[in-house]
């Protein structure tokens, strides 16, 4: 999936998004329900915006 929405999103570890690998991930439906309502409540356009967003905020503490 191609995905740029921020500047901070585009550079992880300095690393570039257009050095990007595909992953494939299962997860339990609550969860992927807990990731769609905060990306209503964040006004993210994509579930990958809102999985890569709460990553960074996870790998920032």
């Amino acid at each position: 999936l191609d995905y740029t929405v921020k500047t901070a999103y585009n550079q992880v570890g300095g690393e570039h998004m257009s050095d990007k690998e595909r992953v494939e991930i299962r997860m339990p439906k609550i969860i992927l329900e807990k990731v769609d309502a905060y990306q209503k409540e964040n006004g993210l356009p994509t579930r990958t915006a809102a999985i890569l967003e709460l990553i960074r905020k996870g790998l920032e503490k």
